[in-house]
């Protein structure tokens, strides 16, 4: 699918200083150390509980380290960041008033330009200061992304609840399991190895009027899961793994039916014994 649109929602901060990769390293679920010139990588800061907090993208333009966040979460962000800064050497730069944020599925030049470090599907992600250049609906984009079964940040995912892991952020390639302590680390893990993911993120097809985010989902009488973002007949839901486990059933959800489906990304857990 092709599309090229502004990401009005998100937006950059920089990072520099001789600190800013053990300064990261040491709260965020992803290796630090596979950032290069060219190479983003995609991760998310958590609570000291393990509880989602932010999404970020994260690469280098020569020696400055720039994020990709949420527009209107970049001086929560900051804030939260410098809580942790201490005597490290780091300054950090809110750039949202210098750069814009583009998603396209084509590389496209006078641009800073990364991968999308998620899915390959997902094209690219690209800054500057204006692009001279027709713009498609954001609609075309959020449809994608949605189809694909992949969240978007606070919009999806609620602040200091979400457990990553419901939302896909190991496939989604958010995750080093090998690398050392960071923030959140030990429920993160735990969830992981002892089976303890109950819940997962699937796109659905909506038949009828789309229900507004975390609106409830039923099977009968039972609840199964909630809504999140939908556009243009299709939509994001958090399902309980274990209503879905056999069979991909057509649920109700306010006034709508909607039906979900396993993108081929998604890895669902093993069932229980």
């Amino acid at each position: 699918m092709n599309f090229f649109t502004e990401l009005s929602h998100r937006t950059l901060i920089q990072l520099t200083g001789v600190d800013k990769a053990s300064f990261l390293q040491g709260l965020i679920t992803n290796d630090v150390t596979a950032v290069e010139q060219g190479k983003a990588i995609y991760a998310a800061l958590l609570t000291p509980q393990g509880k989602f907090l932010f999404d970020l993208f994260i690469f280098q333009t020569q020696d400055t380290w720039l994020i990709d966040c949420e527009r209107d979460r970049t001086s929560e962000l900051i804030k939260r960041l410098s809580m942790y800064k201490l005597r490290s050497k780091v300054e950090i730069i809110d750039l949202s008033d210098t750069y814009k944020v583009f998603a396209s599925s084509e590389s496209i030049p006078d641009t800073i330009q990364i991968a999308d470090p998620r899915l390959k599907d997902l094209g690219y992600r690209l800054y500057a200061k204006d692009l001279s250049v027709n713009l498609e609906p954001s609609d075309s984009y959020e449809n994608h992304r949605i189809s694909l079964g992949v969240p978007d940040g606070s919009r999806d995912i609620p602040i200091d609840k979400g457990i990553i892991l419901e939302y896909g952020f190991d496939e989604l390639q958010a995750i080093d399991w090998k690398k050392g302590c960071y923030m959140g680390q030990e429920l993160t893990a735990r969830t992981r190895y002892r089976g303890l993911v109950r819940k997962r993120l699937l796109p659905v097809k909506i038949e009828g009027e789309a229900p507004p985010p975390f609106t409830p989902i039923f099977l009968g009488d039972e609840e199964v899961g909630e809504m999140r973002t939908s556009v243009s007949g299709c939509g994001l839901a958090l399902l309980r793994l274990a209503s879905i486990r056999h069979s991909l059933p057509k649920l109700t959800c306010g006034n709508a039916q909607i039906m979900p489906y396993i993108p081929s990304w998604v890895q669902l857990p093993a069932a229980e014994d």
